[in-house]
């Protein structure tokens, strides 16, 4: 998102515009009255929505709370957004003689606005709190304190829609004739286009996806944590290949994440190669046509499209390295993925978005319990020639059931978790996500790292764990 206003800062706009009316705002916005002076008064409209000489740009306008408002008439996010959009369209109709007003468009809009809400109380004209700093917003409050807000107004570059969602999770790709082989994450919208009919628009809905499904960028984040990206780019010096074991991979986020840090694959092209039509065109794409290439300060289309043309030239090197066979490893893939879960419903969706991420050739996936998943080289002779993964060069990582009350099912998990690392991690790193450290004692082992995490209100634990070799016939952590 791109900043545009703020009530703290002056503006910051071109000789053009006559901002003399700007009155300060750094004691903050009180009332519905000082949103709408502020927003019409330090935005330039001519060049965010245009004056109708070049044709005017549709808006929407959203609202986030970062803490809610002390003034009642601010804390309702659909009046606070009618306000801001009022005051531009009156903005835009003051400089036309026609009372034309630009459009509001809630699906796919050209100007896509947040904005960001901070409140707080003023104590005698100062901010209440230690520090007494703009930042100190949670404190306790009495009635006679004057209460403001401090608003930041954005536009966003993309389109409507959190960036977390690759777009591989869309139920309407789970294609059972999808090829392998084939380059599927693509921009092949035509062909794509045709494969579902339904809506317009209305495609940027949330998918069908688990409940407790990990978010995409968050797998992305423990991922590069663990080390994985450095260990592919390794294996592009070397040659020796890089294998990631996810033994409880659920909906299948991890393993689908790592094979697009392997391939050097843009996520965006993603959300491109998976948004449906109902044409063939796909002008109306919202992520292959986002917002920022149709604003009037936008000054050449080109430079977008040369961006895209690198990301897709980028991915698909990347995926022709990651499928060949690395030059020091006899059989084995520049990079292998190897992933298993035990629930039906879970393996399904794991199946559809491997394969509807187009990354089917580098991830293979197993059904049924992990402590029966066997990764091959039973014997010490097999050992170095037959095991799926290679000494030195492969990562674990776990995301496994860590809920809140323990149960049996969720020791047995664990419980099957520990034999499964202990018999097949030998000489390897191990990533764990956990919740629960009762839970965690089960595995009885000892952690290497231990790095925060914090999720939907959650404080997890990534855990890094060396597993090593004692002799030939047990391991020990």
């Amino acid at each position: 998102m791109e900043l545009i206003a703020s009530s703290s800062d002056p503006p910051q706009l071109d000789d053009n515009f006559d901002n003399s009316s700007f009155d300060s705002y750094d004691s903050g916005i009180q009332t519905k009255d000082d949103l709408y002076h502020f927003v019409k008064t330090s935005i330039h409209t001519p060049s965010l929505l245009g004056d109708g000489s070049g044709g005017l740009l549709t808006l929407s306008v959203s609202t986030i709370y970062a803490s809610k408002p002390p003034n009642k008439e601010l804390c309702h996010s659909h009046y606070t957004a009618l306000t801001v959009k009022n005051a531009l369209v009156d903005s835009v109709r003051e400089l036309r003689d026609d009372g034309i007003r630009p459009n509001v468009d809630i699906y796919n809009p050209d100007v896509p606005l947040v904005v960001v809400l901070k409140g707080r109380r003023l104590n005698n004209g100062r901010t209440r709190g230690g520090r007494g700093g703009r930042n100190d917003y949670n404190y306790d409050t009495q009635e006679d304190e004057m209460g403001v807000a401090d608003v930041d107004v954005y536009r966003c570059l993309h389109a409507q829609g959190s960036l977390h969602r690759r777009g591989y999770r869309s139920g309407s790709n789970n294609d059972s004739s999808y090829d392998d082989e084939e380059d599927d994450w693509e921009m092949d919208n035509s062909r794509r286009s045709n494969n579902n009919r339904s809506q317009e628009v209305s495609t940027l809905a949330p998918p069908p996806i688990h409940k407790a499904a990990m978010k995409e960028t968050m797998a992305a984040g423990l991922l590069l944590e663990s080390g994985w990206d450095k260990l592919v780019s390794a294996a592009r010096g070397d040659g020796q290949g890089a294998v990631l074991v996810d033994p409880m991979t659920g909906s299948g986020t991890l393993p689908v994440e790592a094979a697009l840090i392997a391939c050097d694959m843009a996520p965006g092209l993603l959300r491109i190669a998976s948004w449906r039509s109902s044409g063939d065109n796909d002008s109306l794409n919202p992520h292959r046509f986002p917002p920022c290439i149709r604003w009037k300060d936008f000054s050449d289309r080109t430079t977008w499209d040369e961006l895209l043309d690198k990301a897709t030239s980028r991915a698909k090197l990347g995926m022709k390295w990651a499928r060949s066979l690395s030059s020091e490893q006899d059989g084995h893939k520049n990079v292998k993925i190897l992933c298993n879960e035990m629930n039906p419903r879970a393996y399904s969706l794991a199946l559809a978005s491997i394969r509807s991420a187009g990354v089917g050739s580098l991830a293979s996936l197993s059904e049924g319990d992990c402590i029966h998943w066997d990764l091959g080289g039973e014997s010490e002779e097999e050992e170095e020639t037959n095991r799926d993964i290679i000494q030195g060069r492969t990562i674990f990582v776990c995301n496994p059931p860590w809920g809140l009350r323990l149960t049996g099912d969720i020791d047995e998990s664990w419980v099957s978790l520990r034999e499964f690392l202990r018999r097949e991690a030998g000489g390897c790193e191990s990533w764990v996500l956990s919740g629960n450290k009762d839970l965690t004692k089960i595995l009885r082992m000892r952690t290497s790292r231990k790095v925060p995490v914090q999720t939907a209100g959650e404080d997890l634990r990534w855990l890094q764990y060396h597993i090593f070799h004692r002799n030939k016939n047990k391991i020990e952590a």
